[in-house]
């Protein structure tokens, strides 16, 4: 994180002197992007509404926190060295995943969990087409993040988020069933993660 900040400043510097090429303003905003994106994370950790009902046993528990946080070990590898066009797909990948959690947030509202909880049942706006946007957009931003540094660790690090991301759908439905019995018609008629695929 330490050596990740210390990119953040010069690249910032470069860009506030003027003359700084397109690639330093892409990994720049990439990078500033995947970092906001954690920092958010933790933000809604603070003004989220107190449960209706947890998961039950210890393996929940550890699953959400650890899909949840993570992603941010990849911010401790050193940046990879990418050419322009990976910088723009990587930039694309996290801009667009944290523009689309913004959205998905904005629904969710003080419903978001990080352990498997039930606070609120929200079936609506992205939720009407997808059980879980709000993964759907993450995986969008931790692709693009694990691009921007070191290789095969990174992708590594991406794949084990990915698992944990599907493990905690699993808990977290599981709960809500409980707790919403209308739960059960949602899911059967909505898929996970992209609407009319998976």
């Amino acid at each position: 994180v330490v050596q990740l900040r210390a990119r953040l400043v010069s690249e910032a510097i470069a860009i506030l002197q003027g003359g700084a090429p397109l690639f330093i303003w892409v990994q720049f905003l990439a990078l500033l992007s995947a970092a906001a994106f954690n920092l958010l994370l933790v933000w809604l950790l603070v003004v989220r509404d107190k449960p209706r009902l947890r998961a039950r046993g210890l393996l929940p528990r550890i699953t959400g926190f650890a899909g949840t946080f993570f992603g941010v070990s990849i911010l401790h590898l050193p940046v990879a060295p990418l050419n322009l066009t990976w910088q723009i797909i990587a930039a694309l990948l996290v801009m667009g995943g944290g523009a689309g959690s913004a959205i998905v947030l904005a629904k969710l509202g003080k419903s978001f969990s990080i352990m498997p909880e039930a606070r609120t049942l929200v079936t609506s706006g992205p939720y009407a087409h997808a059980r879980h946007p709000l993964y759907t957009v993450e995986l969008l931003t931790i692709i693009g993040t694990a691009i921007q540094f070191q290789q095969p660790w990174a992708a590594l690090l991406a794949l084990m988020v990915v698992a944990l991301i599907y493990a905690r759908t699993v808990f977290e439905e599981e709960v809500l069933v409980e707790a919403y019995p209308e739960y059960a018609t949602y899911r059967a008629r909505v898929k996970r993660f992209i609407p009319g695929v998976i």
